[in-house]
């Protein structure tokens, strides 16, 4: 008997239907995942599951029993949810947040070595080695993200028996990866369902026992993982092959178009950086019509290397960047933009997109001057550039007048790229663009990046996906600690490319 289950579940809004009998069976001691496209369905069963929406009709069944969950506290005995958004409180320490609404006092006064003592005990139970006595805002983004999982389990009475991931690899290193599958593994042996939704296809077919591929919110197919691979799984979800996934537009590559020479990258997360007195320095080109491809683990250097070039961050003046041939020494990201840079940033809903404004102010607010005359914005200007953007990038999304916050992950990435529609910018900065958006979304964006190159733009391109690099880039370079390691032109050898990221490298 499945220790959870879905029988003809059914969700629908106004107009439109999100979920359309569902039938699934989660079984105890079993990783079971959910794959599909950003509106697929997935988000909205978690939500049904945790207690934060209630079906339209159809029933959830626990243990063979009937149950409906009122509220998320309802469900959390239950059913523990690790969200991409990470619920906690910044200047709470480690032990704070895990004991949050569960502390331990004696007249009226925290009992804090006994709050330790517990805490020290759980982590040893999971075998994790964390620091919880410093507030979370100075832990690192996949330590924070390892404390959130923490507290879900934590706050569930002896456990919850269903677990629920929901892309919980987007911020974690390579090492933090495996301490994250090792945590999946022992929850599995402990007799835990545990259902792990992620965009990385590989991941899944490593961590789940079967799959569950959604279309539409409905169920296209529950397979087992040892029976299938990433193409057959691509299949199921959009009809598209693996090789019409990374589409990949002739250009012609032209000049150097921007150059950096024994530019200082700033100081990252390593240690070993950390103790150094200089900086570590990069000499690298991008040319027109080329897109320009870094590889290399988190904490490589990689985006502060991308934020120093675009903003101005560095004081260190030894290093040379060119732009079309001329010395580029920006001041802030508004002169790079003035000057015809534009990045597109790896945390798009919180330096890339005013979430709560609309799609069109979004779309149009980088350009308002353009529509702009005697200090009155033209409405009707700024409404046709934004529908012309719309158009161009593929925006699916009700209206102009939709929340940003509202729209998929893929289509928030798109208002962030469309909103330089009118930039005419010589060199594109992409940081991890396609980190959480669904196989289909993220073809869109190569094929955006794509068409940029073809116009005679340069694309700095920035991931921590080695299987698109190889696809969509015609140049890479690995960085680690700091520095160039390495550079490949096509055809490439991706094991020479991992073992340039990972040999002798901190983990």
């Amino acid at each position: 008997m499945p220790l959870l289950e879905t029988r003809n579940l059914v969700k629908r809004f106004t107009g439109v239907t999100a979920l359309d009998r569902f039938d699934a069976a989660f079984e105890a001691g079993e990783v079971h995942a959910l794959v599909g496209e950003n509106g697929a369905g997935k988000s909205t069963l978690v939500k049904i599951l945790s207690g934060v929406y209630a079906p339209t009709s159809g029933e959830v069944l626990w243990e063979g029993r009937p149950v409906r969950f009122t509220s998320p506290r309802d469900a959390k005995s239950l059913v523990g949810v690790v969200y991409q958004e990470r619920e906690l409180i910044p200047h709470f320490t480690g032990y704070e947040n895990l004991f949050l609404g569960l502390e331990h006092s004696v007249f009226g006064f925290l009992s804090r070595r006994r709050m330790e003592r517990e805490a020290r005990e759980f982590l040893e139970r999971y075998r994790m080695r964390l620091d919880l006595s410093v507030p979370a805002y100075r832990l690192s983004s996949g330590q924070q993200e390892m404390l959130t999982i923490l507290k879900v389990l934590f706050h569930a009475p002896g456990g919850p028996r269903a677990v629920i991931f929901d892309e919980p690899t987007a911020p974690l290193s390579v090492a933090e990866c495996e301490i994250l599958f090792s945590l999946i593994e022992t929850l599995k042996k402990d007799g835990c369902a545990v259902l792990y939704i992620s965009h990385h296809l590989s991941e899944v077919l490593r961590v789940a026992d079967r799959v569950t591929v959604m279309r539409n919110g409905a169920k296209v197919a529950t397979v087992e993982s040892a029976n299938t691979s990433e193409d057959g799984l691509i299949r199921l979800m959009i009809a598209k092959d693996l090789e019409n996934q990374y589409p990949k537009f002739p250009a012609k590559v032209g000049d150097v178009i921007f150059s950096a020479e024994d530019y200082p990258v700033p100081v990252v997360a390593s240690e070993a950086l950390k103790a150094r007195t200089d900086s570590p320095r990069v000499s690298f080109f991008i040319r027109a019509g080329e897109i320009v491809g870094f590889a290399g683990l988190v904490g490589a250097g990689r985006t502060e290397l991308a934020k120093s070039a675009f903003t101005g961050g560095t004081r260190d003046k030894r290093g040379v960047l060119k732009l079309k041939g001329k010395e580029f020494r920006p001041k802030s990201a508004r002169d790079s933009i003035a000057r015809g840079v534009v990045m597109i940033p790896e945390n798009r809903r919180e330096e890339g997109l005013i979430t709560d404004m609309d799609v069109g102010a979004n779309l149009t607010l980088p350009n308002l001057g353009l529509h702009t005359r005697f200090g009155f914005v033209s409405g009707e200007k700024a409404t046709s550039a934004a529908q012309g953007a719309m158009k161009k990038y593929g925006v699916r999304a009700f209206g102009l007048s939709q929340l940003v916050r509202t729209l998929s992950g893929g289509n928030q990435q798109k208002v962030s790229v469309g909103k330089w529609d009118l930039a005419q910018a010589a060199l594109w900065i992409f940081d991890e663009p396609t980190q959480g958006i669904d196989v289909d979304a993220k073809t869109e964006i190569y094929s955006i990046m794509g068409r940029m190159a073809v116009s005679g733009a340069g694309v700095w391109f920035i991931s921590s996906e080695l299987r698109e690099l190889t696809a969509i880039a015609d140049r890479i370079y690995v960085m680690k600690n700091g520095q160039i390691a390495a550079e490949y032109s096509r055809p490439y050898d991706r094991e020479a490319i991992l073992d340039s990221m990972i040999l002798d490298s901190e983990v």
